[in-house]
């Protein structure tokens, strides 16, 4: 609509199954840059800029390709800001380790995640479920679990030069760019 006040964008790319090594450390890295309320795009976007209201980063899995994605929604006059910090967050992660006190952080929040969902019956019957909907090996949560505990910053700098790549990147934005 040419009246559109805000503007809805999903920025993302092709990314790899929950079948490939990178993967946990890679889920590790996108908690950091957009997956939890804590992240660097919710610190910047929206609680530094105020941007929007929430701005998050999250791999889906389909049956035969997987995708990294983030979506937000903003105001138009300061829709072309917000894409331009997604891309400097990306960046900072590219150029700069992650520090210790941040990745303990996020490496508590994610065990406390997983500890949530095996809590009780039918959660765990979900797990269950979902590794068997994905052909995972019933190791595969156990290999999460310990990629979370020994990832390390280095690591996390290298995978985010590896998959967070402008390049491999496509723009939605629906609504005037401002």
């Amino acid at each position: 609509r040419k009246d559109s006040v805000q503007s809805s964008v999903r920025i993302g790319c092709i990314s790899i199954s929950k079948h490939h090594p990178d993967f946990p450390e890679l889920n590790v890295l996108n908690t950091i840059f957009g997956g939890y309320f804590g992240s660097r795009l919710m610190s910047n976007i929206r609680e530094n800029k105020g941007y929007t209201y929430g701005i998050h980063s999250y791999i889906t899995h389909l049956k035969h390709a997987s995708y990294f994605a983030v979506d937000t929604e903003v105001g138009n006059e300061v829709c072309k800001n917000a894409i331009a910090e997604v891309y400097k967050e990306m960046n900072l992660l590219k150029s700069i380790q992650i520090d210790a006190e941040e990745l303990n952080v996020v490496k508590n929040y994610m065990l406390g995640t997983l500890l949530r969902a095996t809590d009780g019956p039918f959660n765990r019957i979900n797990i269950i479920r979902n590794i068997v909907l994905s052909d995972l090996d019933f190791s595969y949560f156990d290999s999460l679990v310990h990629a979370i505990k020994t990832v390390t910053p280095e690591r996390l700098k290298e995978l985010a030069n590896k998959y967070l790549v402008k390049e491999h990147m496509k723009e939605i934005i629906c609504g005037n760019l401002g």
